[in-house]
């Protein structure tokens, strides 16, 4: 079978997605069946098949969001939101990474008995999967949808599952034979000796262990969400800045200080608070360790947009170069989670966007852009070598649109 090859030329400015070495010089980038094969490609442009001419945009890899709470295709239950997938890539982003699937349907509706109490079984009680049996059968399901729906294009890593009191270590070996990759707390366990076997058998099963670190209780006979985390030691400590609420100031410190854990940074979370953790991990040399996520859904809405706005508000706040903050959008995330992609080099996936700033923006490039708070705008979204966005000058686009040659 021939090989399908696509050039990208006329590069501005390339973003890689890596903390070592954010910006590349490279002109042009050649992609073959899906893959990123050569960066600053010297070949003729007519040994392609499809020419993109980037005319001077920035080339990045696609956005990646390490906090999401899929459902089962595009609708949330939460904010009864439909399409969210495919207008997550239109605003850029490839990738999602699961935190759970929290948000089922009825979960939100009072009983008719107590309209302000949210039943715990009997008639009248949510569909909502807050049992070993019931988490289980979720995250198995969750993880067979989303192998094969790809809205857009759109990678969802949905291999999650939410720790609930009375799992088995037989349910962890199921579970990671189903292909669950990831065991997070979100809502009490009983008590530490059983949280600390399912980190045991999680990791024994070759799963990650996540948090979540706001104020809310993790295991019921601890005092306090430190001594959990102390217990649990995540390999990734999930909005970190709040989701809602941030946990203490001296929480935050300590994970910072005193542990390797991933920090996961949300759009729906506290900014402030996300601005003085940016400071403590950079003043480390650690910003390796930053993911950047949505939370969505959460109580503040759905925003397909989030990570590319985080980013912005990111670079308002913090002062870190938008290069770098692109970076934990997209190859940290990746790294962090042990998935391909999230960064332009020889063997990664094709999963590439074209920025520039909007029409009628006074900024001239896309890291001017994002410095200066205003907004980006895909000019071309590529998953896996396939065009999936390609700006429309009758609607909202870029100031340069690339033009696409297809070889006849």
């Amino acid at each position: 079978m021939a090989l399908v090859r696509t050039r990208i030329v006329n590069i501005g400015t390339l973003v890689t997605g890596e903390l070592a070495k954010p910006l590349s010089p490279a002109p042009s980038v050649t992609v073959e069946d899906g893959r990123i094969v050569s960066v600053d490609d010297t070949r003729p442009a007519g040994a392609t098949d499809t020419t993109i001419d980037a005319r001077g945009t920035t080339l990045a890899p696609g956005l990646w969001d390490s906090h999401h709470h899929p459902y089962f295709g595009e609708f949330t239950p939460r904010g009864e939101a439909f399409g969210t997938m495919t207008k997550a890539v239109r605003a850029g982003t490839v990738a999602v990474v699961s935190a759970g699937a929290a948000h089922q349907p009825g979960m939100y509706l009072p009983t008719p008995a107590l309209p302000n109490v949210q039943a715990a079984g009997g008639a009248g009680a949510a569909p909502v999967a807050r049992d070993a049996v019931g988490t289980k059968a979720l995250a198995i399901v969750s993880v067979a949808v989303w192998r094969t729906l790809r809205p857009l294009g759109l990678k969802c890593f949905a291999e999650t599952v939410i720790a609930e009191t009375g799992l088995r270590e037989e349910d962890f070996a199921e579970l990671a034979e189903a292909g669950v990759r990831r065991l997070k707390f979100l809502r009490p366990i009983p008590s530490r000796a059983e949280a600390q076997r399912y980190t045991t058998w999680a990791r024994d099963h070759g799963m990650l262990v996540m948090t979540h670190t706001g104020g809310r209780s993790l295991i019921g006979d601890c005092a306090t969400i430190d001594e959990a985390l102390r217990i649990i030691a995540p390999d990734i400590a999930c909005h970190v800045n709040g989701g809602p609420t941030p946990p203490p100031a001296e929480v935050i410190d300590r994970l910072v200080d005193d542990t390797a854990c991933t920090l996961d940074l949300v759009f729906h979370g506290n900014l402030r608070v996300a601005a003085r953790i940016l400071a403590k991990v950079q003043e480390r040399s650690a910003l390796g360790r930053v993911v950047i996520g949505s939370d969505s859904p959460s109580e503040g809405g759905v925003n397909p947009g989030a990570i590319l706005r985080f980013v912005t508000l990111l670079a308002g706040v913090s002062g870190i170069a938008p290069e770098i903050l692109y970076a934990m959008a997209s190859g940290n995330t990746a790294r962090a989670f042990g998935l391909p992609g999230g960064r332009i080099a020889v063997g990664e996936p094709a999963d590439l966007v074209l920025w520039d700033p909007m029409e009628g923006g006074v900024t001239t490039d896309a890291l001017e852009c994002v410095a200066y708070g205003d907004r980006l705008t895909p000019g071309i979204v590529m998953i896996d070598g396939e065009i999936r966005v390609h700006a429309d000058p009758r609607s909202i686009a870029p100031k340069r649109i690339p033009v696409v040659t297809v070889r006849s």
